[in-house]
């Protein structure tokens, strides 16, 4: 084999971790697309918005529920998108411009740094964008398809049961960027 073809393919094995984080900022990106698409349109083709909009006015405090949805749809795109992309930076940053690699160790710590950040993060948007949907629809009155409940009952028995496991989740993509920049300082002072 000649040197340029060990450089080349020593070059493609230096930038392993840039392409998967990148791949994974891309696939986030499309499915945090596609959830704005579908709610862009759910809000043009229903009633529902405008009903929601008058029964906030209403009573302010069902709003809780529609931010728990746009919440969890920012969420999504900062963390997981935006998010994900970065990493690729500090990666690329890495594995290119300082030529280190991420071996034994670094590379276990960035496996867990891209499969528990990215699951963590969707879980727990994914989880919010449904709870602000099933409260929406628990306070639309049954005459419109909703469940006709107040918002004290929409909480107690629909939403209160959300919030441990969207705390779960977010500890999980914590615990992913945690390891993520133990890895990055292994690296970093590695000779």
């Amino acid at each position: 084999m000649s040197t340029e073809g060990i450089a080349q393919k020593s070059n493609n094995h230096g930038r392993k971790w840039t392409q998967r984080f990148l791949i994974a900022s891309i696939i986030q990106g499309a499915i945090a697309v596609s959830l704005t698409i579908m709610l862009a349109a759910f809000v043009i083709s229903t009633p529902y918005p405008q009903h929601l909009i008058s029964s906030i006015l209403e009573n302010p405090s069902i709003g809780y529920m529609e931010i728990s949805a746009l919440a969890g749809l920012g969420l999504y795109f900062l963390v997981g998108v935006l998010g994900t992309g970065i990493a690729s930076f500090f990666y690329h940053y890495f594995e290119h411009h300082l030529g280190k690699n991420f071996d034994e160790w670094t590379n276990g710590l960035a496996w867990i740094h891209l499969l528990l950040t990215n699951i963590g993060v969707s879980s727990a948007s994914l989880t919010m964008i449904y709870a602000g949907y099933i409260g929406d629809t628990a306070i639309f009155p049954k005459e419109i398809g909703g469940f006709g409940m107040t918002a004290i009952q929409t909480s107690q028995s629909l939403l209160n049961q959300f919030i441990v496991p969207v705390g779960i989740m977010l500890l999980i993509a914590s615990i992913g960027a945690i390891c993520g920049g133990i890895g990055f300082i292994i690296t970093f002072v590695k000779r």
